[in-house]
């Protein structure tokens, strides 16, 4: 919208500022009550801006607290940059602060928050557990065009989903690092949808669009899940996947067969192993990494082995090492000479990988049907190939593009979930990440992935969470 004249302007500006003003004010009215008939803002719910003058900022708003359907023009305040009432009667809404956000920093010219069943409802779904934010993908549907920008169904749209919060500043904060790439939506916890534009028609159109395809995608759900109960299972479907990143332990094998066989395997065989290969180039070169992470631990029980164990040589070594198995550290060189033993231990029969029962099918299935298979374990790259390699469906390797381990990064921060999508060279939308564990879904799904939660036996319980659980890769539908 136009800079209005300031109001020391002659009498003709003067009276042309009222006018747009009192047009503006009718137009918002108007679209609050068209809302409110939708069952978007029921009660005092909902509240809604547009700017009004960009320099010095003025917001035209609906008071708090007030029945959203049936404000007229005259009852609309006037707010400026900070949140303060300048014109008409009433309060501003507390989250003023997020229209704000939104208009500084996405250059929106109208801010509309509702709270419809379908916005809440998912909301609640797609809800971070932690700071930050989760992401709601919409694809392929037709109306998605009716964003701005959006030229054909055939994309993604991710939805910023952050945590409700009653400290509206630091809710604000929060927000502001997702906005720029929101596409004209955001979702609040419990809370509801903010939807926004250029100017009210098109914040409009952007509402209409995005209410829609939420009520849209919260019938998929119970549609899929109806679905699989008719056909006597619960099938789990996702779209728009075009790669597979899984980890392995309680995902595609026991989480026991590290626990109890691989990690005291290494144990038992670490010491024969140093006596036979610590004159080969790579273990030097790897335990020199082990003594300069020795070097650097601060656990005050490393620092005492350290001191006992700079009188014994190769020994005290070996029993850090053997330290950091039975403490389940994931360091990187320890990783890699669990590896090397584990390769003896698969080439002389007495390991191998037990995948649970569903899993190569579907590896094979996944694989034929073009779908790209990656690997992402806090085991080394080697061991997690040593696992497929020998594994109780035979040898899985050439079903696998890629091979990630904590070299890329820590499982726990998305950092690394977006270092492989760029590594893969795809959108982090069309990969879809399955662990059994919840920080690391929740890692993956911050960084913008599809995430599945493996419930497999064996698995520790798991607290409820938003994410969609998975037992078994046959009750898992991929499409493109």
């Amino acid at each position: 919208m136009p800079e209005l004249p300031a109001l020391n302007q002659p009498q003709a500006c003067v009276e042309t500022a009222a006018s747009q003003t009192a047009e503006l004010a009718q137009q918002l009215s108007a679209t609050m009550a068209a809302i409110h008939r939708r069952g978007w803002c029921d009660g005092t719910g909902g509240n809604f801006s547009c700017v009004l003058r960009w320099q010095p900022l003025e917001l035209l708003m609906a008071p708090s607290g007030v029945d959203k359907g049936s404000v007229a023009p005259e009852q609309l305040i006037v707010v400026d940059a900070a949140g303060a009432v300048l014109k008409g009667t009433g309060r501003a809404s507390a989250e003023t602060a997020l229209h704000l956000a939104l208009v500084e920093t996405c250059g929106a010219g109208a801010v509309l928050h509702t709270h419809s069943q379908a916005g809440t409802l998912l909301s609640q779904h797609y809800a971070p557990t932690k700071a930050g934010a989760a992401f709601l993908v919409l694809q392929d549907l037709e109306m998605l065009k009716g964003l701005e920008g959006v030229a054909t169904h055939a994309t993604n749209v991710s939805i910023p989903v952050l945590g409700n919060d009653q400290d509206l500043e630091r809710l604000r904060g929060n927000a502001e690092p997702h906005l720029a790439a929101a596409p004209y939506g955001l979702l609040i916890a419990g809370h509801g949808l903010y939807a926004w534009g250029k100017d009210l028609t098109t914040a409009r159109r952007h509402l209409e669009i995005l209410e829609f395809l939420l009520e849209q995608h919260w019938r998929q759900l119970l549609l899929q899940g109806l679905s699989g109960r008719q056909h006597g299972r619960a099938v789990v479907q996702r779209h728009g996947v075009s790669h597979v990143l899984l980890d392995i332990e309680g995902t595609t094998c026991p989480v026991s067969f590290v626990s109890d066989t691989l990690f005291p395997y290494a144990a038992e065989h670490l010491g024969s192993f140093l006596n036979e290969q610590q004159k080969e180039p790579q273990v030097q070169e790897l335990l020199e990494e082990v003594e300069k992470a020795w070097a650097e631990d601060p656990d005050p029980e490393a620092q005492s082995m350290r001191q006992q164990g700079q009188s014994e040589g190769k020994d005290g070594v070996l029993n850090y090492l053997r330290w950091l198995i039975k403490m389940d550290r994931k360091l990187a060189p320890l990783k890699e000479l669990q590896g090397m033993i584990w390769e003896i231990g698969y080439q002389s029969g007495k390991l191998q990988g037990p995948l649970f029962e569903d899993v190569p099918g579907a590896l094979r299935q996944w694989h034929a049907a073009g779908l790209q298979l990656a690997v992402y374990s806090s085991g080394s790259v080697g061991a997690q190939q040593l696992i497929y390699r020998y594994s109780s469906g035979g040898d899985l390797r050439e079903l696998f593009g890629n091979w990630f381990d904590t070299r890329v990064g820590s499982k726990r921060d998305q950092s690394s979930y977006r270092k492989i999508a760029e590594s893969l060279d795809v959108a982090s939308h069309q990969i879809l990440f399955i662990s059994d564990a919840l920080a690391e879904c929740e890692a993956a799904a911050a960084s913008g992935m599809q995430v599945l939660l493996s419930i497999r036996p064996g698995n520790p319980a798991q607290a409820v969470s938003r994410f969609e659980r998975i037992s078994s890769f046959q009750d898992l539908e991929l499409n493109p």
